[in-house]
């Protein structure tokens, strides 16, 4: 190996705390050389160094992250409550990843540190919105009535839209729910943690105001090790909506939490992008026949070889005031910037004022700005650049943004949900 040929100091520069060695390293395996090199030139303050045994390298502490395909960076950081020691970030941008380096050169102490404090906050009854795998939560001790109350002060949310209880074991489950069914600890098993939220009949001691003064609670088990070490270290069950303010576009990166709530809660934790981007599946099980309440990653497809029949309840209307699951409303998830849904975005190509959000490359020169959720119909990569791509078209100040819809299969009836909510009922205009 050749660490001592990498310029020191080129990416992150050490305090006295962090390693004795003064420079951080962002490595990289062999095989991945072109994609190294191509991150090197795009942004050069990263120092990239290759090896054989890059994750042997980051244990030793001689590097900091590990550089993969797709704007992802992995640190070694052991976490209690999480399986693995090594934690991998994702990123939009090149910018996005090296500003992550440089904010916690020192993972391993780093990231545990601010886990530490963040749960203090939290079980003082302070808010912090934290990364979990769908999106960002915004996060709140789910036994403290005051805190629960916050929450929904900081997003200026109505009290009938209900709350989603994050847990980090099983055994929260207790003074959550009345019981867990077979069917329930099925779902556990197989889609636990993940982006599944499975409503289910509440204990007595469930405060009306999480669950909209219904007699079901909403529960899930996130799939992210940040947040799953936080909730267990603060010892709470918490209650997290999506950290923004209601009614509009949900975050998948901690600026865009920074955007809506800096100043109206207490911490943010840095989880990098989140990988799905699209809020959990939320599934009802106290109703005759299992019924998916809202539409995630994980569909009927996924849900039936345990549960057989699978229903899909109705579009709540614009007079409901009565919700057992949050994302029913008919309006939702909407940028400042008006989305209309077309069947040919061609139509605007001339159009200097108009965004445009892409599921693949078409072919066509646009003259306002185009957002890729996809090159390649890319389902999965779709659902994690939507609502990015959405805040990114909208922070331009353009006169509307268009988009297709995709097609019906998969996570694809996800994002239309979320695309149909965050677009406008007004006339198509011209351009």
């Amino acid at each position: 190996m050749h660490t001592t040929m990498v310029p020191v100091s080129m990416l992150v520069q050490c305090t006295a705390n962090n390693f004795a060695s003064a420079s951080l390293l962002v490595v990289y395996k062999p095989e991945e050389h072109k994609s190294a090199e191509h991150y090197q030139k795009l942004y050069s303050a990263f120092s990239f160094i290759e090896t054989e045994e890059p994750l042997t390298l980051l244990e030793k502490e001689k590097a900091s992250y590990l550089l993969g395909e797709n704007l992802t960076l992995t640190c070694y950081c052991p976490l209690s409550g999480v399986t693995t020691p090594y934690l991998t970030f994702h990123f939009h941008t090149l910018e996005d990843a090296y500003t992550y380096t440089r904010l916690y050169p020192n993972p391993a102490i780093d990231l545990p540190r601010l886990i530490k404090e963040d749960a203090k906050l939290l079980a003082e009854g302070k808010l912090v919105a934290f990364p979990t795998e769908t999106v960002y939560g915004l996060g709140g001790d789910a036994t403290n009535e005051e805190a629960v109350r916050g929450i929904f002060a900081a997003k200026e949310r109505p009290f009938f839209d209900p709350l989603i209880v994050h847990i980090a074991e099983l055994s929260q489950l207790d003074g959550l729910v009345a019981e867990v069914s077979d069917q329930a600890k099925a779902l556990m098993e197989q889609f636990w943690p993940g982006p599944l939220t499975l409503v289910m009949k509440k204990h007595p001691q469930v405060a009306d105001i999480v669950t909209a003064g219904s007699e079901t609670v909403a529960v899930r088990m996130p799939a992210n090790p940040l947040a799953l070490a936080l909730i267990k270290a603060s010892g709470k069950p918490i209650a997290a909506p999506s950290a923004n303010r209601f009614g509009y576009t949900s975050p998948t990166t901690a600026e865009h939490v920074r955007e809506q709530l800096s100043g109206r809660i207490s911490a943010i934790l840095d989880g990098g992008a989140c990988t799905v981007g699209i809020e959990s599946t939320v599934l009802a099980l106290h109703t005759p026949i299992p019924t998916i309440l809202r539409p995630g990653k994980i569909g009927c497809e996924e849900l039936k070889p345990l549960l057989g029949e699978v229903a899909m309840a109705k579009q709540a209307g614009p007079t409901d005031t009565k919700m057992e699951s949050p994302g029913l409303l008919e309006s939702h998830y909407a940028p400042t910037t008006p989305l209309y849904l077309v069947d040919d975005v061609r139509q605007y190509q001339g159009c200097e004022d108009v965004g445009v959000l892409l599921s693949e490359d078409i072919g066509v020169s646009f003259k306002g700005p185009v957002a890729y959720i996809s090159e390649d119909k890319d389902n999965e990569k779709a659902a994690m650049r939507l609502y990015w791509a959405i805040r990114k078209l909208d922070s331009m100040g353009l006169r509307f943004m268009v988009c297709s819809l995709l097609p019906e299969q998969g996570i694809g009836v996800a994002i239309n949900n979320r695309l149909r909510k965050a677009a406008t009922k007004k006339a198509q205009p011209s351009c």
